[in-house]
């Protein structure tokens, strides 16, 4: 036979409107959606950039590449302090750079003192304006008053100059700066770190899997294999370094692997390190915490900006259609203060605002323009996140203001402390960073692994000793099953803990459970006489209303669970919540599609004749309905 008919052949049956073509189509399918989670599983990383979506990057240190929690892997341990102190916003008349503000503070006198450099901080808030720190000035102590004189002096014009000193902060200070730090180190909530408040003004960040150091060394001059090996281990051992382990790149450059290494080893090691050898050129220190100390180290980003809803306003909803933002200048450096408060005409719950004086100049004139213009909005951005967009129904002149709306208690709350947040009053310091091992260790890891593949495997067997070739499919089915649950937590991603490997197990027992009332299904309708296909229509169409009740009433529990999980703070009834529920959803889809479509094939290739092949009661002595109709 030509090739070509060959291949209309094939394409006609894909595409027939009958009941074999749409199962050929739902095969083809099901061997695709296989492929593509055995492809997810079969490397350790996966990297692929995908056009209009971006970057996939996905990957752990775990088996498949699975990311690893705290308790199975271990992590970095950071801590962080709330800075006090005073803080000088300094916006200068022409652009200068915060190493230009370095250079003038080093010999700068506040009358007859000194204050040193290593008391201060420069943060360049734009090329005009830069943020200088400094321990607290009273409002008695002179130095305040001579600042501006001084800056002027060394530094050029000065057009504005805020003051702000930040005594020790407030519950809902800390509160508000907890709530912006686990939105950024856990965006879709599934990284599972361990964030929590630790006295009055410290927090406590452990991330699963970020530790480890990889340092980069070069000398000025080619060094001797074993002396320079020896002695730079030896060096940095004593310099406080952990678990040291060099290699060489070649004659002046070398790799050190290492436990995570703070900021004061760093430099006790790089000091160390001079002296034994002279002139170092490279001296370059990475981790896997790093990124997420530079995220939690940056200041929230508060901005308010003037919204303009292109596309109108949803009569219904009140939404804004098509709206797009012009920067206005205004950010949480000029909101002074954000809390919750009480409409004075209705009642309702409120978030009370107040600006200082540049904020003040800068919202007044906004208002003025789009005041009660429903089709112009004042949007509030935390983290390039829109956290609300108001209406202004008054011009504000003072500075002093309402955001009303159809408020909660806790919702006014929760906007109040992502504000005060967002205008970070206490700036947080990082004071600790080590390892942190893990809790449980790769023995309990083998151990669940190990439990995992007996379960499944006992299971299996039972399905085949049992229901026969009905069991196979059952079989076949779970594989899949374990193969798309696998990649779904690997792809999304969410890093594993002990309870999520425990939802993950018990969902394996209910994957079958669904297979279990169609076969039984099936046996009852194949004792009177109906063929394998009739019966397995019959048996899945009587069967699917307990299934689709089961699953969905163990969502509903899931959903419960993380509910509370969340705001209870429970990480193992969250873990445990999000794998049960991601096991059942892949549980009815193998059930309704893979197993059913298998059955059918298995129907169709001649199998559907042999009774005794899906049964041990073997075939009915009578049929009562030989056609084997419905």
């Amino acid at each position: 036979m030509p090739f070509w008919s060959i291949m209309g052949k094939i394409f006609s049956i894909l595409w027939s409107p009958s009941a074999r073509g749409r199962s050929i189509r739902l095969s083809v399918f099901i061997v695709l959606i296989a492929a593509l989670g055995i492809s997810a599983l079969s490397w350790k990383s996966v990297n692929l950039n995908i056009p209009g979506i971006g970057d996939l990057d996905r990957g752990g240190t775990g088996p498949l590449g699975l990311k690893l929690g705290l308790d199975l892997r271990g992590g970095g341990h950071l801590v962080y302090q709330a800075d006090t102190g005073t803080r000088f916003d300094v916006t200068f008349l022409d652009p200068i750079s915060a190493a230009e503000v370095i250079v003038a503070l080093q010999d700068m006198r506040f009358g007859e003192e000194e204050l040193a450099l290593v008391d201060f901080t420069v943060e360049a808030r734009s090329p005009f304006r830069m943020r200088i720190r400094a321990p607290i000035l009273d409002s008695e102590d002179p130095r305040r008053s001579e600042f501006e004189e001084t800056l002027t002096r060394r530094l050029g014009g000065i057009t504005d100059l805020q003051i702000d000193t930040i005594d020790a902060p407030t519950v809902a200070q800390m509160e508000g700066a907890l709530s912006i730090i686990n939105r950024r180190v856990n965006l879709f909530g599934t990284e599972e770190p361990i964030i929590q408040l630790f006295g009055e003004d410290r927090i406590i960040v452990q991330l699963p899997g970020a530790s480890g150091s990889n340092s980069e060394i070069r000398f000025s001059e080619p060094a001797p294999d074993v002396e320079h090996l020896e002695k730079l281990a030896a060096i940095l051992t004593g310099a406080g370094f952990d678990d040291v382990e060099v290699r060489r790149r070649d004659e002046q450059a070398f790799r050190v692997s290492s436990a995570t290494v703070g900021a004061d080893t760093r430099v006790l090691a790089l000091s160390a390190l001079v002296e034994e050898f002279g002139l170092i050129t490279q001296f370059e220190i990475t981790s896997a915490i790093d990124d997420a100390k530079n995220l939690i180290g940056q200041t929230a980003q508060l901005e308010f900006k003037d919204r303009t809803c292109n596309g109108g306003v949803d009569q219904i909803s009140g939404i804004c259609l098509e709206p797009s933002d012009a920067d206005i200048g205004l950010s949480g450096d000029d909101l002074s203060s954000a809390f919750v408060t009480t409409d004075s005409i209705t009642g309702a719950w409120a978030v009370s605002v107040r600006f200082n004086s540049r904020g003040s100049d800068i919202f007044s004139d906004l208002t003025r323009r789009i005041v009660d213009r429903n089709e112009r909005r004042i949007a509030i951005f935390l983290d390039d996140d829109l956290l609300i967009d108001v209406v202004a129904r008054a011009w504000i002149r003072n500075g002093q203001s309402q955001i009303t709306g159809n408020f909660s208690r806790e919702r006014a709350r929760t906007i109040a402390i992502q504000l005060e947040s967002g205008r970070l009053p206490v700036p947080l310091t990082l004071i600790q960073e080590n390892d942190v091992d893990a809790l449980l260790g790769s023995e309990s890891l083998r151990n669940s692994l190990i439990a995992g593949l007996v379960g499944l495997g006992l299971v299996m067997a039972f399905m085949i000793a049992y229901y026969r070739m009905a069991g196979v499919v059952a079989s076949v089915s779970l594989i899949f099953y374990s193969i798309l649950v696998l990649a779904a937590f690997k792809l999304i991603p969410i890093t594993l803990t002990l309870s999520h490997i425990g939802g993950f197990i018990l969902s394996i027992g209910m994957a079958v459970d669904a297979n279990v009332l169609i076969f039984e299904r099936m046996k009852e309708e194949m004792r009177i006489g109906r063929t394998l296909a009739s019966s397995m229509e019959v048996g899945f169409n009587r069967a699917w209303p307990a299934i689709r009740d089961g699953n969905f009433s163990t969502l509903i529990t899931c959903g419960v669970l993380l509910w509370f999980g969340d705001r209870l703070g429970g990480g193992l009834v969250t873990g445990f919540a999000i794998s049960l529920g991601i096991g059942v959803i892949g549980s009815m889809f193998t059930a309704v599609i893979v197993s059913r479509n298998l059955l059918q094939l298995m129907a169709w290739i001649g199998l559907g004749h042999r009774i005794n092949l899906f049964t041990p009661e073997g075939a009915p002595k009578t049929a009562s309905n030989p056609g084997g109709g419905t």
